[in-house]
């Protein structure tokens, strides 16, 4: 074997026993960059999420109050501001009468939001049980008798007395005036005695019985006799969703009044979900892409420089509210759009004045 090819064998032989050096991915500039840009892509990913579920949710809750303003969350204890008016708003409390309600015709009243007369009349009620038969029964209204099948004989007189509400003249919540028309659908009624305070040209007419006020012998009624009973809606814990007009809330259509503490999901069911902690994801979005920049950013620099890092992983994260929110308010859309640009002014500027250097 000649001496040349022996030294190559030697050589060889040398080169194999040596041990081999493991890749340490730590210190490997590959690795830091992957790891990056997988930081990247999870907060990429997750502000798309955060900023389509909450663009879904509002524009949803615009187009059911129809105000590009959306819905102020006032809660409870709001007061009226400049900066409200014209916007909608949800106010939580327990509605305060300043005026009470009054029948002025009968002089009932009462510490409540709203007065109802109830009448019901003494009159016939056909009943088929297979053919018509005619009793006299208390009912709630006129019953036409003009549709019975044998309307001879058992004709129904006109109401003497007609069914009424009263609306607290004042009520306020929170501050607030509520607009009538909120007051009415305030849900929830009590049943109020008369008060014997009825004018003197109603005493002859009218008895008082077991609470109701009754025409003729309330124990031997005859055609025509009505009873009259009234019903109060006390203040009581109401949830409003209604626009604000100067200090008023306005009872505008879609306007909503609903018992106790509600959500916004209970008073607008049609609702998609609403996102939850979005702050939060957002936040922990910005920290990723963050660490993202940083990781990617140790490749060019000597060392990461804290404006670059915290720029660009901002400005990653103003890319999809810039493109969503901008459908929404041009004037929102917009002033993201220079927030991005400033965050890249800065990075740029400050990448310049570093100058990377090449390894």
């Amino acid at each position: 074997m000649k001496r040349a090819t022996r030294q190559i064998i030697r050589r060889e032989r040398a080169r194999r026993a040596k041990p081999r050096v493991k890749w340490d991915w730590r210190s490997s500039p590959w690795a830091r960059v992957s790891l990056g840009a997988v930081f990247v892509l999870l907060a990429l990913l997750a502000s798309w999420r955060v900023e389509q579920t909450s663009f879904r949710y509002h524009a949803a809750l615009r187009s059911l109050v129809g105000s590009t303003a959306g819905v102020q969350d006032l809660g409870r204890h709001a007061l009226p501001t400049g900066r409200l008016n014209g916007t909608w708003v949800r106010v939580v409390g327990i509605p305060e009468v300043i005026v009470a309600p009054r029948d002025p015709v009968f002089n009932q009243s009462a510490d409540a939001v709203l007065l109802r007369r109830d009448v019901a009349m003494f009159q016939w009620q056909q009943v088929d049980v297979g053919y018509p038969v005619y009793e006299l029964e208390w009912h709630a209204g006129r019953v036409d008798s003009s549709t019975f099948v044998q309307p001879t004989g058992h004709q129904n007189p006109l109401l003497p007395v007609q069914p009424a509400a009263f609306v607290a003249p004042r009520v306020e919540l929170d501050g607030f005036v509520l607009d009538p028309v909120l007051v009415e659908r305030i849900p929830g009624r009590e049943a109020l005695p008369v008060a014997d305070a009825l004018p003197p040209n109603l005493v002859a007419t009218f008895s008082v019985h077991d609470g109701d006020l009754y025409s003729g012998n309330p124990m031997h009624p005859r055609l025509g006799d009505v009873r009259l009973g009234w019903r109060a809606v006390p203040p009581q814990e109401v949830t409003v969703l209604a626009p604000v007009e100067g200090n008023r809330l306005a009872g505008s259509p879609g306007a909503s009044v609903q018992l106790g503490d509600r959500s916004l999901g209970d008073v607008l069911p049609q609702l998609p979900p609403r996102p939850i902690d979005a702050w939060l994801s957002r936040l922990v979005a910005t920290l990723l892409a963050i660490g993202g920049v940083a990781l990617i950013s140790a490749t060019r620099l000597k060392r990461v420089d804290g404006v670059i890092v915290v720029s660009c992983g901002v400005a990653l994260m103003l890319v999809w509210p810039v493109l969503v929110w901008a459908s929404y308010s041009l004037l929102f859309g917009g002033v993201l759009g220079l927030m991005l640009l400033g965050c890249l002014g800065a990075a740029l500027w400050r990448w310049r004045r570093l100058r990377p250097v090449k390894e």
